[in-house]
């Protein structure tokens, strides 16, 4: 009984001196999250294309996007919620994501051939081709070299949420073929790193999207770089 005392009376002063672990915002961590998020490095810098855009992203996936248009049900799920939700979350390379009790998938680099993000040539999503009713989220920085105006310049097949720094700046639930520039978001960028998350849909068909960081003349912006 004695020895028990002297362990527990250990244990308490060793978290009075040393505290409880905590998440980088303070918050006691979520220790799930803590176990599937293995530390990771982003790599880049990387090019924008010559027409300014992003060829170089983190992706994770698929999760369920159940329903029939125009109520797909995924699109308005938070898949990110167990970490902090898609508002704050932070992706990083092999990172995991639980889908539900008993799947999980892991952000893993990809780099496409052209302007044009095609989930089917993703290879860690293991997709059948055309899949239907699912999701996926994407993530890169761009960093810039100096406080910029720039033009974040979206198409996608089908609809999507964008996220800049942890702001919602675009939602569009729909169900279309992509275009270049279907959607345009004029912003302000101060010197240095900011964070791109796009949460794409899909009902059926093809399943894409594409992002351009161009100037107001939709000319490759300068001094932009992508990390992932």
């Amino acid at each position: 009984m004695r020895e028990h005392t002297i362990l527990f009376c250990l244990a308490a002063c060793c978290l009075l001196v040393c505290g409880c672990p905590t998440s980088p915002d303070g918050q006691a961590p979520d220790v799930a999250a803590e176990q599937l998020d293995p530390a990771a490095k982003r790599l880049g810098p990387y090019e924008l294309d010559s027409e300014g855009f992003i060829t170089n992203w983190l992706i994770v996936g698929p999760f369920p996007n159940p329903g029939e248009r125009p109520d797909n049900k995924g699109f308005h799920v938070d898949y990110l919620s167990k970490y902090g939700g898609e508002i704050k979350y932070v992706p990083a390379d092999g990172r995991a994501v639980a889908v539900d009790a008993e799947t999980t998938v892991k952000w893993q680099r990809y780099a496409s051939d052209d302007s044009a993000i095609r989930f089917m040539d993703v290879m860690h999503l293991d997709l059948d081709w055309e899949p239907e009713d699912i999701l996926t989220y994407s993530a890169c920085w761009i960093e810039c070299d100096k406080d910029t105006d720039v033009q974040i310049r979206v198409g996608s097949d089908d609809g999507y949420k964008l996220w800049i720094d942890h702001k919602l700046v675009g939602t569009e639930h729909v169900y279309r073929a992509p275009e270049v520039d279907q959607e345009t978001y004029p912003m302000k960028l101060s010197k240095g790193m900011h964070l791109i998350l796009i949460k794409v849909d899909q009902d059926y068909g093809s399943f894409e999207f594409m992002l351009r960081v161009v100037t107001g003349e939709g000319n490759t912006a300068p001094g932009v770089k992508v990390w992932n």
